[in-house]
């Protein structure tokens, strides 16, 4: 029978299987074409049915076509968007007799009639999640009407591309997804398992992007997902991660999108894809789900300085709240109270931890009585914040500096991806996350390398009553140490850790240092050193900034400086001026400088 039926449906499958140069079959399979021929990047033998298949687009067509004409085992349901795209090409060929029963109760379950690209907020606790994260929602409601019905979200189904890492450790995660010691693989799992994980667990907001992909399209996707689900892929940190392979997704489901070649060929960052995506016009409608912390905050600039004072009583338990205020007022006192509680006890109160639980039923229970509504919550300053509206993560900086009566001219590469003076909105607030950060100064007639920054973090964690995080800062490269009134090339690391305070405008911090480099020029020695910083941020808005730091270095030479630096930042270009002053010998300097972002 299957040689009968392949015969029918294919006189001259060898004639079609001359379409193997056809953009999407080479997109379904992962091919790229280099100057040694093509070869795909998925790494499981089992994706290809041809020994050669990984290198040989046409070799694989050829094995799959044959399997097919000739109904050899279940290549149809190991492979459905194959499938589909041959039946694309060549609507007449019949579907194969041996049913696909488990392809048909994945395709069931999830239902899917629309997609959504989603971006979880930056979270700088997680290696992995430093530059956020991005994975698809497959909707089961039909496109454009997801927002009639928000609350059947958590049903949908989210799509998750990650590194298998085993529980590794932050420190072997950096290296092996460095040096893509990881397999990579797909995984279709429910979207409130999604929500839970970062929303939940980590505090992070989350953005939905409605893409505007036809429900065949979807099903494209959907298949695809089954097939490379059973396969893997060598994960890369910085190139082929979350968010590349997520445009490769979308790439093969839509084989006229060419958005790969828009990604950096040295790293791909998760905001990058979207304004890749909204740069194509494959975005439709932008939602919004923010974070316990997000939540709270929220509420909280609601209350009055006195009912501040209620809810944190009742919080920890200790009074009632007073029954001559209004209901609104006391319904709201109790929400702001559990979204507290939600978001410092987060993991508690999803694991079921008995006492925190004993210490929310109260609330619950107190709110139950208060039968009104919470005024809703505005959420419409964070559509500016929406990650595709920030500034491009890579910069290059142009700056005019004099030294002790000196003219001297500052060049400045930046690969990712912002610093405390730069355009703030869709980035967090009052923190630099700084990679590969090259400059060079020419000095009369002299060109000098001054520093490569591998990493340059410095996080202004919000201190106060309602919450705990800390600042801190680390940062590991090639930079100049001043040493007498030299500046001398170091490699190394420093450290800080310490306290932020925030109000509306100023951002206060005090850090304790310590260093440890080697002085690779004239002194070729190691250097230690301890000390501190003091420092304060002043964002007036996203636009304008003030940045001061004072700088103790406890070493042989004690080496400290005072920098001040003020910016005015768009989403395209920025410029600003600095003053620097060295304590050990008075000297100063004065800059100007003009940024721009690729």
């Amino acid at each position: 029978m299957g040689l009968l039926w392949g015969a029918l449906l294919f006189p001259s499958f060898s004639v079609f299987a001359q379409h193997w140069h056809d953009p999407q079959w080479l997109k379904l399979l992962r091919y790229n074409k280099s100057l040694f021929g093509y070869r795909s990047e998925a790494d499981g033998k089992n994706f290809f049915l041809h020994p050669d298949g990984r290198t040989s687009p046409e070799k694989e067509l050829k094995a799959f076509v044959k399997a097919i004409s000739f109904g050899e085992g279940d290549v149809h349901c190991r492979f459905p968007a194959r499938f589909r795209w041959i039946k694309k090409k060549h609507p007449e060929i019949a579907t194969p007799i041996t049913p696909c029963e488990k392809l048909d109760e994945f395709r069931g379950r999830l239902k899917a009639k629309s997609l959504f690209l989603v971006f979880s907020s930056y979270y700088l606790n997680n290696p992995a999640s430093s530059f956020g994260h991005t994975f698809l929602r497959l909707g089961k409601n039909p496109r454009g009407q997801s927002d009639e019905k928000v609350q059947t979200e958590l049903l949908d189904t989210g799509i998750n591309y990650g590194a298998e890492t085993g529980g590794a450790n932050p420190v072997w995660f950096a290296i092996g997804g460095l040096a893509g010691f990881f397999p990579g693989s797909y995984s279709a799992i429910p979207y409130y398992y999604k929500v839970r994980e970062y929303n939940d667990f980590e505090s992070r907001d989350l953005w939905s992007y409605e893409l505007n992909f036809t429900e065949e399209e979807i099903l494209f996707v959907v298949d695809q997902v089954w097939e490379l689900g059973h396969t893997y892929f060598e994960y890369y940190f910085l190139t082929e991660n979350c968010s590349y392979h997520v445009m490769t997704l979308l790439e093969g489901a839509r084989p006229s999108l060419n958005i790969v070649k828009d990604l950096t060929y040295l790293y791909v960052i998760p905001a990058d894809t979207i304004r890749i995506l909204n740069d194509h016009k494959l975005i439709e409608t932008v939602k919004f789900r923010a974070a316990p912390s997000t939540i709270f905050y929220q509420q909280l600039k609601m209350l009055r300085p006195s009912e501040q004072k209620m809810m944190m009583s009742l919080y920890d338990g200790k009074k009632e709240l007073n029954p001559e205020l209004s209901r609104e007022r006391r319904a709201l006192i109790y929400d702001t109270a559990l979204s507290l509680m939600d978001f410092k006890n987060a993991k508690a109160v999803l694991k079921g931890d008995e006492k925190i639980h004993a210490k929310k039923r109260p609330l619950l229970v107190g709110r139950s009585k208060i039968l009104v509504r919470s005024p809703d919550l505005d959420f419409s300053d964070k559509m500016k914040e929406a990650p595709h509206k920030g500034h491009r993560s890579k910069r290059v900086a142009l700056g005019y500096l004099n030294a002790k009566g000196k003219n001297k001219i500052d060049f400045e590469w930046r690969f990712a991806y912002h610093d405390l003076l730069d355009y703030s909105p869709a980035y967090p607030h009052r923190t630099k996350l700084e990679v590969g950060r090259t400059s060079f100064r020419i000095d009369g007639q002299n060109l000098q390398f001054r520093e490569f920054q591998l990493l340059d973090i410095l996080s202004l964690g919000k201190w106060d009553r309602f919450n705990r995080a800390s600042a801190w800062k680390v940062k590991f490269g090639n930079y100049q140490t001043r040493y007498k009134n030299k500046e001398l090339t170091t490699q190394g690391t420093s450290l800080g850790y310490g306290l932020s305070f925030h109000s509306r405008y100023f951002s206060p911090y005090l850090l304790a240092h310590g260093e440890a480099s080697y002085i690779s020029e004239e002194l070729y020695k190691m250097k230690l050193a301890y000390g501190a910083d003091a420092g304060i941020l002043m964002d007036f808005s996203n636009q304008w900034k003030i940045y001061s730091v004072f700088e103790i270095r406890i070493n042989p030479w004690n080496e400290s400086q005072w920098l001040n630096e003020i910016r005015y930042s768009t989403q395209e270009f920025a410029f600003g001026g600095h003053q620097r002053a060295f304590t050990i010998n008075g000297d100063q300097e004065y800059g100007l400088n003009f940024y721009f972002y690729l």
